[in-house]
């Protein structure tokens, strides 16, 4: 039974529209500032770079603002984030984590496989998984798989497995969101890396969950204005939109033509390994850690699914949005450099070229001498560039929309400040996962359950910071591809907490089959991971991900059934507390 409202209940909403209206009128304070700074004649590189910056500014602010030396709020943001609010901020971290997906896919992958695995995961975590860990009233995954299976070693062991996804999910959120930065800007990357990292350590440090909740929602609210105010600009100016919907559907249809020309977004995949890619996508997301935040931050499990419809309908209007502008920048792009002599283009063209954005004859040049050269060498290149000799990355498709239609820079801006904040919003999420599993799950529940809450919270805040840093100094060293460490991640969680998880819900099953379970599947993917060379392939580390889920679950489920013992195990009282109606079924924290 749903339990009613409080007077402090109602207090707290209140609070929390009154919060989000004062942040609402701000960025739009701001946003208005910017272009009114580019209409006065301020310089086009500062306007530019303006925008992003302003927009992690105030995600800082709020992170700040929202700190927190409470339990509860910490770990779990008070689990007092509306459904709406909760809806929102899971669907700002599920476009940034696919926006490293953006066309062109690695060879031979199929768009649609990414599309439908990120779909049907999105809809088990929102819906499924989501729901289930709130109900339990577990503050992350290691707490809830700790208290149905009380083993030391199988506690420990998830907490690393947990703390290398959130590190891993950490530096590909970092790494994207530095080279967004990069794309949208003309700052240097020790000055990107630096700022990003600065930020991320104010917005999920003070206020842990509750900062990565609403700093997230922020950065989709962010991302809606970026994608939507140039469209609704150039709808103002009669343009017609390229969507099969509400637009021009022929425009569409020509727009993905030239889009597969450039990107094969079709793939040539095996159909066996295309349906395998699409099972590990699926079962990595609906468990991945820091996805799972705010379910976590929900009232109740009926809040947290609500909050899943939300993220769904949220994420369905933004992926809407983002195809329209891909779309709208594809014909723009197509007609305003094809028949154009190659030292004669707009300066758009050449910018986005010496980012490595835009290839002009197969090359990533800066100036027209250098296009011109280029093109002299291309086979049957005369005088004027062909179809053929161009192509644009999905980055650009992403971010070029108002510069390909000479809309003004401060919409580059907000565009480039949109994919910043959710990138950065992806990090926040997975050095909070992995503070969580140290601070909490490793330090408080095993080495000292006796801790006072500053200690504890001492301890997470540490742990969160030191992991900022070292994904600052790895990313600033070297250049990463945040696919693979998406990928990595996934294919660790979809092998081990994936069947932990499953065997959760068998009754049977005790601390010794799940502990056999976390080491077959450790074991099957690391196999993989190792003999897939330096760097393992997609589909490698998708088959090796799923044969090991199903392995560690067998061998859990195996070891279980061969077991002398009752029908059931101390899994049964959990259980019954789970799946008829009760809430926080977990032993109360202390600190909560």
């Amino acid at each position: 039974m749903k339990k009613p409202l409080t007077d402090e209940d109602l207090l707290e909403r209140a609070s929390i529209d009154g919060r989000v209206a004062f942040a609402l009128a701000a960025f739009a304070l701001g946003a208005g500032l910017v272009a009114l700074l580019d209409r006065l004649g301020v310089p086009e590189n500062f306007v530019a770079i303006l925008g992003p910056v302003a927009a992690v500014t105030g995600l800082a602010t709020v992170g700040l603002l929202v700190r927190s030396m409470r339990i509860s709020r910490f770990y779990a943001a008070g689990r007092a984030v509306p459904a709406a609010y909760a809806g929102l901020a899971l669907a700002s971290l599920a476009m940034g984590l696919f926006l490293p997906f953006a066309p062109p896919v690695p060879g031979g992958t199929s768009l649609a496989g990414l599309l439908t695995g990120f779909g049907i995961g999105l809809a088990l975590a929102a819906l499924a998984v989501g729901p289930f860990l709130r109900k339990t009233g577990a503050f992350s995954i290691p707490d809830l798989i700790a208290a149905r299976f009380p083993n030391l070693a199988l506690r420990l062991g998830v907490v690393a497995v947990v703390a290398a996804v959130g590190f891993l999910i950490g530096l590909a959120g970092l790494e994207t969101a530095v080279r967004s930065l990069l794309q949208t800007s003309g700052a240097d990357r020790l000055s990107a890396t630096l700022l990003i990292g600065f930020v991320l350590a104010l917005v999920a440090v003070p206020g842990g969950v509750t900062g990565v909740v609403w700093t997230s929602t922020g950065a989709a609210g962010i991302l809606l204005a970026g994608l939507a105010l140039p469209l609704i600009v150039l709808m103002t100016r009669g343009v017609p939109l390229a969507f099969p919907v509400w637009g021009d559907s022929a425009l569409w249809t020509q727009s993905l033509a030239r889009m597969a020309e450039w990107h094969a977004i079709d793939g040539e995949a095996n159909q066996t390994m295309g349906y395998v890619l699409i099972a590990a996508i699926a079962i990595g997301v609906a468990v991945l850690a820091p996805l799972l935040a705010p379910a976590i931050a929900c009232r109740d499990g009926s809040n947290a699914g609500r909050a899943g419809f939300a993220a769904l309908a949220w994420t369905g209007g933004f992926a809407a949005l983002v195809g329209v502008t891909m779309a709208m920048t594809t014909m723009a792009f197509d007609q305003r450099l094809t028949g154009q002599r190659p030292d004669r283009l707009p300066a758009f063209a050449y910018a986005a070229s010496g980012k490595g954005l835009v290839a002009i004859c197969g090359h990533a040049i800066a100036t027209p001498a250098e296009a011109l050269e280029s093109c002299r060498r291309a086979p049957g290149f005369k005088d004027v560039l062909r179809a053929e000799d161009i192509s644009a990355s999905g980055a650009w498709l992403t971010i070029g929309l108002p510069a390909s239609r000479g809309l003004s820079v401060a919409f580059s801006g907000l565009v480039g400040a949109a994919l910043v904040a959710i990138a950065m919003m992806l990090a926040a999420a997975g050095f909070q996962s992995l503070g969580t599993a140290v601070g909490h799950d490793a330090f408080y529940r095993v080495r000292d359950a006796t801790a006072l809450t500053s200690r504890r919270l001492a301890v997470t805040r540490l742990v969160m910071l030191v992991g900022v840093a070292a994904a600052c100094a790895i990313v600033q060293t070297r250049v990463l591809d945040p696919r693979a460490l998406i990928g990595l991640a996934l294919a660790f969680s979809t092998a081990t907490l994936a069947p932990l998880l499953a065997l959760s819900l068998w009754p049977r099953a005790g601390g010794a089959d799940a502990t056999v379970s976390l080491l077959v599947g450790l074991a099957t993917a690391e196999t993989v991971i190792v003999f897939g060379g330096a760097s393992p392939s997609l589909e490698r580390l998708a088959a090796g991900a799923v044969i090991a889920c199903g392995a560690a679950f067998a061998a859990g489920l195996a070891t279980s059934l061969f077991r002398e013992g009752g029908p059931e195990s101390q899994g049964g009282p959990f259980l019954h507390g789970v799946l008829h109606g009760e809430q926080d079924v977990l032993n109360p924290d202390k600190g909560a």
